[in-house]
């Protein structure tokens, strides 16, 4: 039987007490059983599927297709990202993809000029101080140019660099992949996720149907959209439900592509942040030390935030979507339904 406890509904109601204007989706899949379960100010309400922004969940697809190609022997972790990106053959080295996978290549910001990084705080004093919202709509837009550009112009040493969690590794490493396939990133990305996982609901783009307003402090601040030409697409910018979510934890739960155990190699880092140690795998955080220790990987863009985790011994699967922005939340109410569940 699946459970949502007193102190999970608790921490449903406090969110969205604080977000009003919002949903809240929670997906859970345990020992043959799945729940599906929407929420808004009200309490729980009759279920109907939403789409969300998934923002950095689009990391732990675009790592299930560099599982693939691994699996298939058409790349390789210790590969330089060089041999795949012509323009990259100007010196010694570059990251190995190993390194971009787990984000310990030595990039520590993303791809912005000194001009762009001023425009994003004019932008967020702008909107905290005289509008009194209190967010930073920031603009990470980078073709082509930019991305070569910036991988030229840092000089990196063959070494693992301190974890550092940027979008402008997996883009490079999405780049790399669209150029062993001889396809756009967008296109390979979507046809992966329809024939090899066959999800329906995951694509990119906000320009759809069902897709739910992102809210920020309550103000409502629409839809990110994926800029022609965008180069952070394998970081960021996919969309989904519930559903598609859900099952997409489930496969890797059971390993079903198997390729998608490829993506659960542990690579110590020995992180710790708010309290939580943790390990990387390719596209995943892994929790060593809450038990049962699991997988999880969330995202956050300017409207929205989701997360996902499964835990492979107990059979267990989870996903949650809401239209809230920057709810710290997310990982508190994951935690709780697990234990809910699975001690």
């Amino acid at each position: 039987m699946i459970k949502i406890s007193k102190n999970a509904n608790e921490l449903i109601q406090k969110l969205m007490k604080e977000y009003p204007n919002t949903k809240l989706t929670v997906g859970i899949y345990h020992d043959e059983n799945t729940s599906l379960k929407l929420f808004d100010v009200s309490g729980e309400i009759p279920y109907e599927s939403h789409i969300y922004e998934i923002a950095s969940i689009t990391k732990a697809f675009t790592a299930s297709l560099f599982a693939k190609y691994l699996h298939e022997s058409k790349m390789d972790l210790n590969d330089s990202i060089a041999k795949y990106i012509p323009e990259l053959e100007d010196r010694k080295y570059y990251p190995t993809l190993k390194r971009l996978a787990t984000h310990t290549a030595g990039y520590t910001t993303e791809a912005l000029t000194r001009a762009q990084i001023a425009k994003i705080y004019i932008k967020f004093f702008w909107n905290s101080m005289l509008k009194k919202q209190f967010y930073a709509p920031v603009d990470f837009y980078m073709d082509h140019k930019k991305m070569i550009w910036f991988a030229k112009q840092k000089k990196l040493q063959d070494k693992n660099y301190e974890y550092s969690y940027t979008n402008y590794s997996f883009a490079l490493l999405g780049h790399g992949i669209s150029q062993v396939a001889g396809k756009q990133f967008v296109e390979l990305m979507e046809k992966f996720i329809k024939q090899d996982l066959g999800l329906d609901n995951t694509i990119f783009g906000t320009n759809r149907d069902g897709i739910l307003s992102g809210y920020v402090n309550n103000v409502n601040v629409g839809n990110e959209g994926l800029g022609k030409g965008d180069c952070t697409a394998p970081a960021h910018f996919l969309t989904s439900n519930a559903e598609d979510l859900l099952a997409f934890a489930r496969m890797n739960s059971e390993e079903n592509p198997q390729y998608l155990g490829l993506c659960h190699n542990i690579y110590p880092i020995n992180k710790k942040e708010f309290g939580i140690e943790y390990d990387i795998g390719l596209g995943w955080v892994y929790f060593k030390e809450k038990k049962p220790c699991r997988f999880f990987m969330s995202g956050g863009s300017e409207g929205f935030t989701s997360a996902i985790s499964f835990v492979k011994e107990k059979n267990f699967a989870m996903a949650i979507l809401t239209n809230a922005g920057s709810y710290k939340g997310i990982l508190e109410l994951s935690d709780t339904i697990m234990n809910d569940n699975c001690i």
